[in-house]
């Protein structure tokens, strides 16, 4: 969304803003960040998961099936799950 020339011509013909694309842009990255460690992995998911239920509006708003962001969702899904998981047995 930041560099792609595609996307960012794809956003301009859809009528979006550029402020739009970048602040959406920023969510997923910073989510993805927070994602990356255990500390924060509950708050980078959340963003993650933001990011990925404003992406499928956005597609399906133009008649886009975003199967993709249902498979993204469901492996940071997973991943949060076993990250929890394995936080809990290392307390024991």
């Amino acid at each position: 969304l930041l560099i792609d020339p595609r996307a960012i011509a794809g956003w301009s013909a859809a009528g979006f803003h550029d402020h739009l694309r970048i602040a959406l842009a920023v969510i997923e990255l910073l989510g993805a960040a927070l994602f990356a460690f255990e500390s924060s992995v509950v708050a980078g998911f959340l963003l993650l998961l933001a990011s990925f239920i404003a992406a499928a509006a956005i597609h399906l708003h133009h008649g886009d099936k975003p199967w993709w962001l249902a498979v993204y969702a469901t492996a940071a899904i997973l991943l949060l799950h076993f990250t929890r998981r394995a936080c809990r047995q290392d307390m024991k």
